[in-house]
Formats: structure tokens, C-alpha cells, sequence
């Protein structure tokens, strides 16, 4: 590269850094201040962001210091803050995949017990491919960071891009799963906001959607340099994608919590309401401020009691969902949200495949009911007149 391109190359690597640096700083702010968010998922998500945070920071510094031009230990710093953090954040997405898969899938009702074997997996093995490659001495300055260098391709690939394709795979495959599991919802006639699942549907694979456009220049451009291409744009999309992923991926986070912008919209807007402006927007994002996104299953068929402002599902196994204003059941995705499938606890939950005779069933049987109802309410009245209108209720609806 001549000087204007690692110019070029420099500059977006410090944009990449900072946006990547706030983004993930936004999400764990209100993972930290809004109680509401604090799930299984979101605190699968926090932990990404927060490992990316730790990647970024330390890559920032070195990168406008330059100390690590000159090799030594700053150098062989910047190569573990690269492939330390890039790996486990690519299996800290794949637990995210794991666990939705758990939760909508396999309805896992305790899915916080799989978290310590999260924080071993995608905190321990990266060191794997760190420890390799510092003994292999692969280490030296390619431009503007320090990484596995030039004239080894094989480590390059086997250490870094490898793991890379079996995680991004097995995501793809556990998301596309799921996909069709909340398909089959739709298509079987099981809900009743069909457009809402189709919504869910796309939160469910955006993560993975980011993670792929975030790294695929990267591939791309190490297999075109493995081959002595060396071609610009595709060393600035490599640098400014790879570098970024956490800032999309928490702008994905914002985006599928509306929770999240209303917190930080309010913040902002709060400091023009001090000169007489945006008085309304504040007022209405101060009413909504505990308003998330619900999940698509709360309006399935089963329904949800209601008293007042606040509601509760209770699902096939017998636990119960809170979906008060705020509560964003959309990211518990717990297993007791009542979706009408057939559950076994010996063979986990199968689609009905017939649901028209269970609906047919289901009338039938409130037809039952509603003619006992009936009777007893004559008998009720019976008895009543009999006994000068004095009444005794058992608790039960009868006299």
C-alpha cells in the first residue's frame, strides 16, 4: 500500500474503533439502567458487547499511539486483543443462537443454567488460538495493526477464518431452526398477529445477518491476499466492517428494543425542554418509557388475563409470564408463553396436526360447559326462591 492508502486505512480503523466503542457502551448503559431488559438474552448480548468494548479500547490506543509499529510487546498485545476478542465475540454470538434456539425450540425453562458454560466457552477456548500463535512466533506489524503475518496463511486460516466458518454455520443452521419452528406457528394457523411473527422472525436472524456482512470482507480479503492480491476496497471494507461489528450489533440491540431509544430519546430530548422545546415528544416518550415491544406469542391464541394495567400468561407447563406494560416477553422468549401446541414433557412440545379438531373440540367443550353453567344457574335460582331469597355462594359459582 502506498501512503494515501494507509492514510485511508488508518483513518476508518479509528472511525470503526470510536462508533464500535459507543455503541457498545449504549447497550450496557441500559442493560445497567433499565431493569426491564435484564433476561437470559440481553445478558447474553451484554456480555458480546462488553467483550467488544474490551477489544476495541485497548486496540484504540495502540492504534493512535503507534507504539506497535516497532514490534516488541506492544505488537504482540495488539495480535491477542485481535484474535482474543474477534473469537470470542463470534462465540459469544453463536451462544445467542444457542439460546434462543433452547428457548423457542426446545422451550427450556431455566435457560441461566447453560451461562457458566457460556463464560467458559467463549472466554476460555479462544485462548487456543492465541496461545498458538505466539508460540509459533507468527506475530509481526502488517500496516496498521499487528496480527499473524503474511507468510502464514495456513495459521492465518486454521487459527482464525476456520473457526470462524464451523461458528458462523452452526448459528446459521440453530437460526434457520428456529425460523422454521416460528414458521410452522404461522403457517398452522396458531396466531393471531401473523405479521408480528413475520417482525419476530427477522429479530431472530438479524444478529447473524450483522455477524456475516461484518466478517465476510474479511474472508474475502484474506483468501485474495493468500493468493498476492492485494486490492484496496477490499482491505477498507475488511478494516471497517470487522472493526464495527460491535457497533451494528448493538444498533441491532436498539432496534429490537424500542425500550432502549425511548430511554436515550428522552435523555436527549430532555435537554431542549430546559429552552420550551420538543414539550409533547418528552411528554409522550415519558409515558411509553416502560413501553417495550411485546412478543408476537402474547397475542396467540390462549390468551391473557387482564386486571388493569397489568397481565398474566400462564402456559402449558404451569409457570406464569409477567407482560405488564414494559416487560419485553419478546426477548425472555420463556417457555411458558402460551403458544397452543400439543406439550409432553417426555417428548418436549409438537405441533398440533390438526388444530381444526382441537378448535372443534375446544367449542365443544365450552358448549358443554356454558349448558352447565346454564343448569346450574336455574338450579341456583331454584333453590333461591326457595329459601326466601337467601343466598350462600361455596366459592365456586354456586348456590
Amino acid at each position: 500500500m502506498n501512503i494515501h492508502e494507509i492514510r485511508a486505512t488508518y483513518a476508518v480503523l479509528l472511525i470503526a474503533d470510536f462508533t464500535s466503542i459507543i455503541g457498545c457502551m449504549i447497550v450496557l448503559i441500559g442493560f445497567w439502567r433499565l431493569k426491564l431488559l435484564r433476561n437470559h438474552v440481553t445478558k447474553v448480548i451484554s456480555c458480546f458487547c462488553l467483550t467488544s468494548l474490551c477489544k476495541d479500547i485497548p486496540s484504540t490506543l495502540l492504534t493512535l499511539t503507534q507504539t506497535a509499529v516497532d514490534g516488541g510487546f506492544p505488537c504482540y498485545f495488539y495480535s491477542i486483543v485481535i484474535t482474543y476478542g474477534s473469537l470470542s465475540c463470534w462465540l459469544w454470538t453463536l451462544c445467542l443462537a444457542i439460546s434462543i434456539f433452547r428457548l423457542i425450540v426446545k422451550r427450556e425453562p431455566e435457560p441461566q443454567r447453560f451461562e457458566k458454560w457460556y463464560f467458559l466457552s467463549c472466554w476460555g477456548l479462544p485462548l487456543i488460538s492465541t496461545i498458538i500463535m505466539l508460540a509459533k512466533d507468527t506475530v509481526e506489524y502488517i500496516g496498521n495493526w499487528c496480527w499473524i503475518g503474511n507468510d502464514y496463511i495456513v495459521y492465518r486460516f486454521v487459527l482464525f477464518y476456520v473457526p470462524f466458518f464451523i461458528i458462523f454455520a452452526t448459528s446459521a443452521v440453530l437460526v434457520g431452526i428456529t425460523c422454521h419452528y416460528t414458521y410452522q406457528v404461522i403457517h398452522n394457523g396458531v396466531s393471531d398477529n401473523k405479521d408480528r411473527h413475520v417482525k419476530y422472525q427477522f429479530k431472530l436472524v438479524n444478529y447473524i445477518i450483522v455477524f456475516l456482512i461484518c466478517w465476510v470482507f474479511a474472508v474475502i480479503n484474506r483468501i485474495l491476499n493468500g493468493l498476492g492480491y492485494y486490492p484496496f476496497i477490499a482491505n477498507i471494507l475488511h478494516t471497517y466492517l470487522s472493526v464495527s461489528h460491535g457497533f451494528f450489533a448493538s444498533m441491532v440491540f436498539v432496534y429490537n428494543n424500542p425500550l432502549m431509544w425511548r430511554y436515550f430519546g428522552a435523555k436527549i430530548i430532555k435537554c431542549f425542554t430546559f429552552f420550551g422545546f420538543c414539550l409533547e415528544t418528552a411528554k409522550k416518550l415519558e409515558k411509553n418509557k416502560n413501553n417495550n415491544n411485546p412478543s408476537p406469542y402474547s397475542s396467540s391464541r390462549g390468551g391473557s388475563n387482564k386486571t388493569g394495567n397489568s397481565t398474566s400468561q400462564t402456559g402449558n407447563n404451569g409457570a406464569t409470564v409477567d407482560s405488564s406494560p414494559g416487560y419485553d416477553s419478546s426477548y425472555e422468549l420463556d417457555s411458558s408463553s402460551t403458544i397452543p401446541y400439543e406439550y409432553s414433557t417426555e417428548s418436549g412440545p409438537t405441533l398440533n396436526p390438526n388444530p381444526e379438531n382441537t378448535s372443534n373440540s375446544s367449542n365443544n367443550n365450552s358448549s358443554n360447559n356454558n349448558s352447565n353453567n346454564n343448569s346450574n344457574n336455574n338450579n341456583s335460582n331454584n333453590n333461591s326462591n326457595n329459601s326466601n331469597n337467601i343466598s350462600i355462594d361455596d366459592g365456586k359459582g354456586n348456590v
